[in-house]
């Protein structure tokens, strides 16, 4: 099948961890699935390019992990694989967090070895069960 897919423009904010995109059609119904590198999935219906999945999803995001957006009765889907990978040696050495009174932390890290100067890094919080 070498139709051009009409989903293009795939996007994922960790932070909200939501998937949107972009469609050259006007579909009334998307079936989005968010799938981690053990084949745990979760599936949301929805009826925007939107689709928002728990924040507190306990898939392992650092193993990347696979997004299907379908157009449910057609055969029209998108698949994309999303690897949170730097370049080698860029990764954080040395990180450490201090919790003070429970409602403080404080968290420590040097840039990875190999980084280069303009290298910016983003530490996120999650609660968890």
């Amino acid at each position: 099948d070498t139709q051009e897919s009409p989903i293009t423009n795939v996007n994922v904010d960790w932070r909200k961890m939501e998937l949107s995109w972009k469609s050259s059609r006007n579909f009334s119904k998307y079936q989005c699935t968010i799938m981690g590198r053990d084949m745990e999935k979760i599936e949301e219906e929805v009826n925007s390019s939107l689709c928002s999945f728990p924040v507190e999803l306990h898939l392992p995001l650092h193993k990347g992990v696979f997004f299907i957006i379908e157009v449910p009765n057609t055969n029209i889907s998108k698949q994309c694989t999303f690897l949170p990978a730097g370049m080698n040696g860029s990764a954080i050495e040395n990180f450490s967090c201090v919790i003070y009174n429970i409602f403080l932390m404080n968290c420590t890290w040097q840039a990875g070895r190999d980084a280069p100067a303009d290298t910016q890094y983003f530490l996120y919080w999650q609660n968890s069960r």
